[in-house]
């Protein structure tokens, strides 16, 4: 019986310690997703955007461009990008890269409050952008997170998605 417990738990410890080794392929997989690349395509998948301003986390002004994003402290902030319609229509792509995982979900929060401040805008001044803002996604892959207004929701969801499908093959 000795035995059997003995074996039991060096399979257990052998299971555990593997876990705790390098990182495993799918998540060495996101982190080397290039957020140029992700912009590039999510921007491509819908044909319908507006002219687009673009600002990222390698411009000069980093980390007061994203103060207009999120109310989140830049520190959590790796890299991201955020192109937005430059006629001012609710239109807005955005993908933020964190340090950690344990970041992701304040966020996710910042990203539905900066949605509902938009929504409030544009109540104001432009109500029939309302509708876009109501549709818009927050996904996440890993440390990424990404904020999608754009009348094709879904093909840039799927294409901020097989980014990181391609970078796992």
């Amino acid at each position: 019986m000795k035995k059997y417990i003995s074996c039991v738990l060096i399979a257990a410890m052998l299971t555990m310690t593997a876990g705790c080794g390098s990182p495993n392929s799918s998540q060495a997989s996101k982190e080397a997703v290039s957020i140029e690349k992700l912009q590039e395509e999510m921007l491509a998948a819908d044909t319908t955007l507006p002219e687009m301003t673009k600002v990222s986390s390698a411009d000069e002004q980093a980390e007061l461009n994203f103060t207009s994003l999120s109310d989140l402290s830049y520190d959590v902030v790796d890299s991201y990008f955020y192109a937005y319609a430059t006629d001012g229509t609710a239109e807005e792509i955005a993908v933020i890269k964190l340090k950690d995982a344990s970041d992701v979900p304040s966020m996710m929060q910042a990203m539905h409050s900066h949605i509902e401040s938009r929504q409030g805008t544009f109540q104001e001044y432009a109500p029939d952008q309302v509708a876009l803002t109501e549709k818009a996604v927050i996904t996440r892959q890993g440390t990424y997170v990404a904020l999608i207004i754009s009348a094709k929701c879904g093909l840039v969801q799927k294409a901020f998605e097989a980014g990181f499908s391609s970078a796992e093959q």
